[in-house]
């Protein structure tokens, strides 16, 4: 009888792909991913679709996108009318865990209802904390189970553990760090050590603004949305703050991190079922630190939408494989299910498991990116100004639309890999923009997304106990 691939499916939270060696990061070295990419399959072209925690674990778990599965935007609740990736595991006589963050929920309360679980068995959850030192989660009741330590590190033991009992029948596990997100500087001393600030690189980009200059020129906010906003500012302008304050840290708790996906490999090996692991990691979104002087997410810029995608499948998947093909979060569903040998229901994602197992071809041309609310109080909005947008990523352009202003940005990211030069109102690009922008609204009208953003924040004040979130 054929055996069935576990799979074990690991995210971290506001990782972008740069931050990682074997994207081309010299800043840290990051072994542990490093040899996962040498080990499989490294997508270079992984792009979250809408840049923001809530709405990338919707499209994982769902394959659908943001307006068909409920999970608009941050604090807004996955509808549980769909066959999620862990009901088609748990269907297939899979036992499946699910242990971290959550974040799928209208609210921000700790414990997760048992029937809000999306098909996932074992459950170790904070539904949504950065709280990362000596805190607590929940299992099958509202108890808090407090711990000492950094919560990656005792996630990754719960991790272990699971893999240790599950060994001898197939599982299915998903592992969702908190970190790098902020806050930077709440790791352990011993990975901030690690880290020499004073050799810290800036990216190329951290001093091209002009996105940014524009966007907080013609943004009026509130005297509080100001304040708040010049608060963030003072740190994004300040090159010893921005390396001290955001970079340090955020490079402490990718060590932290690539040590842990270090355990849970050699784990794997010593359990002796390696060959039929399916093993990913990626995350959710990226994080400017300081690029373009910008900070965070939701942003159409690649080091907001371009997160890290490694995948090892030692029976199928050729080592040091490298692919260019496209993935966004509704084709992860497909895609797993596919190299698992099972059947996906129907879903809006694209089964891309062709590209991990080496063939050559383009299975999509685009893939929808967006950022469908306006400024709602938020991290992004109160740093950047960062308003409401659509746009398309291809394997070579960005390009971007402020749908009440117009087409907005586009990038040539073969040629100007740092997005340096903006091509939208360069005339000879006039005709590549109009097809980006038609590519752009068929790939919305596949999403059921209307663009219009009053009647979306309809529907987000109708859905969440927490807005704006």
């Amino acid at each position: 009888m054929k055996k069935k691939p576990n799979l074990i499916f690991i995210f971290a939270d506001q990782m972008r792909a740069h931050v990682l060696s074997c994207y081309g990061n010299t800043n840290i070295q990051t072994p542990n991913f490093d040899a996962m990419a040498k080990a499989g399959v490294q997508f270079k072209n992984s792009i979250s679709t809408w840049p923001v925690c809530t709405p990338f674990r919707g499209m994982l778990l769902s394959g659908l996108y943001p307006m068909r599965n409920g999970a608009i935007t941050n604090d807004t609740s996955l509808n549980d009318d769909f066959p999620s990736i862990a009901h088609v595991y748990k269907e297939n006589g899979y036992e499946t865990g699910y242990i971290g963050k959550w974040h799928l929920e209208s609210n921000r309360d700790p414990f997760v209802p048992q029937d809000r679980r999306q098909g996932f068995d074992y459950w170790a959850v904070n539904n949504c904390t950065h709280n990362y030192i000596d805190h607590f989660y929940c299992t099958d009741t509202p108890e808090e189970i407090h711990f000492k330590g950094y919560d990656s590190v005792i996630q990754t033991d719960l991790a272990i553990d699971y893999i240790k009992n599950n060994k001898e029948n197939p599982f299915c596990l998903f592992l969702s760090w908190g970190p790098p997100h902020d806050p930077y500087l709440k790791v352990p001393q011993e990975y901030k050590d690690r880290v020499n600030v004073d050799k810290i690189n800036f990216r190329d980009n951290v001093n091209e603004r002009e996105l940014v200059d524009e966007l907080l020129s013609v943004d009026n906010p509130p005297d509080n949305i100001l304040e708040a906003r010049e608060r963030r500012r003072s740190v994004l302008e300040d090159d010893n703050r921005l390396k001290n304050e955001i970079l340090h840290g955020y490079y402490a708790h990718t060590l932290a991190l690539d040590d842990c996906i270090g355990k849970i490999r050699t784990e794997i090996k010593n359990a002796g079922i390696a060959e039929d692991t399916i093993l990913v990691f990626t995350s959710d979104h990226g994080d400017m630190l300081g690029s373009h002087r910008m900070s965070l997410k939701q942003c159409p810029l690649e080091e907001s939408i371009n997160v890290p995608f490694l995948m090892e499948y030692p029976r199928k998947i050729a080592k040091e494989s490298v692919t260019d093909e496209l993935i966004s979060p509704i084709d992860i569903m497909p895609t797993l299910i596919s190299l698992s040998d099972l059947d996906c229901p129907s879903v809006d994602g694209k089964d891309i498991s062709k590209a991990a197992l080496g063939e050559k071809a383009d299975f999509q041309d685009a893939v929808l990116i967006m950022k469908m609310t306006g400024g709602t109080g938020g991290g992004p909005y109160i740093a950047n100004a960062m308003t409401a947008w659509r746009g398309v990523r291809t394997k070579q352009y960005t390009y971007a639309n402020r749908l009440n202003k117009g087409p907005w940005m586009l990038y040539d990211n073969l040629k100007d890999p740092y997005q340096m030069n903006n091509l939208i109102e360069n005339p000879d690009y006039n005709n590549l923009s109009k097809q980006l922008e038609k590519r752009m609204r068929e790939l919305m009208e596949e999403a059921g997304d209307s663009g219009n953003t009053e009647q979306i924040m309809d529907v987000l004040k109708s859905k969440s106990k927490n807005w704006p979130g």
